[in-house]
């Protein structure tokens, strides 16, 4: 596995982690971060072999927490060595400005769209993160009808009355726990997962922004393009 692809499969392992009460899927998932952090670190990799050991039924809440710190050191590593293009950004906890500069970077790099997706989106979206993009860029949000904060509606309306169409804003609705991600999609060409909600962002625990391997790009493109053209419009 050279660098670009172990960079892309740890991230895609870091946004699958499960609910650590499901013991099915919690092995399933450690199986698969103990082989890819092996690719970087032996001794990380044995610490989740142990720890599985002692504490799978025990206390798999912190079994899964020592492992997603093993697959965060092992996500540093590869993305040093995975060439720029291919490279994203970790967030400490309590970094706001890092989180606004992880995201800015992102959306600057747009000509055309980008596209926002968090089904717990509210106003945070477009005060701190939508004006980061450049100028004469669509901007097209969308949230969950079921999780969308009530603060959502106004902030576009708001945005919208206030930058008009220097920056063309399009904000929809998808149909209730029909959104699973968190995602940013940059000229429908290129997709970056966010591990946490925009409106916490590594508020309280550290936060990546990974950028998703083409394959699943184009896959995750469909689908959300499909979501997007059924969503209602805010």
């Amino acid at each position: 596995m050279n660098p670009e692809e172990l960079y892309f499969a740890l991230g895609r392992v870091i946004e699958e982690q499960p609910d650590y009460e499901d013991l099915n899927k919690l092995m399933r998932w450690l199986g698969k971060a103990r082989a890819l952090v092996s690719e970087t670190s032996p001794l990380d990799a044995a610490e989740i072999s142990a720890a599985t050991t002692v504490r799978l039924h025990s206390d798999p809440w912190m079994l899964r927490n020592i492992t997603i710190a093993a697959l965060y050191r092992a996500l540093a590593v590869a993305e040093l060595n995975a060439p720029v293009s291919a490279q994203g950004s970790f967030i400490p906890a309590g970094n706001a400005l890092d989180a606004m500069a992880s995201v800015g970077k992102v959306l600057r790099s747009a000509t055309n769209t980008a596209m926002i997706i968090d089904p717990y989106m509210d106003e945070k979206t477009l005060t701190d993160f939508s004006p980061l993009a450049s100028e004469n860029v669509q901007i097209c949000l969308m949230a969950d009808a079921a999780t969308a904060k009530a603060t959502l509606a106004p902030a576009v309306t708001r945005f919208r009355q206030q930058f008009g169409s220097t920056r063309p804003l399009d904000a929809r609705v998808a149909a209730p726990k029909a959104l699973h991600d968190r995602l940013i999609i940059i000229d429908q060409t290129t997709v970056f997962t966010v591990t946490q909600s925009f409106n916490a962002l590594a508020s309280r625990s550290p936060a990546s922004i990974l950028r998703v391997d083409p394959e699943t790009a184009a896959l995750k493109i469909n689908a959300y393009m499909d979501l997007w053209s059924s969503a209602k419009a805010i």
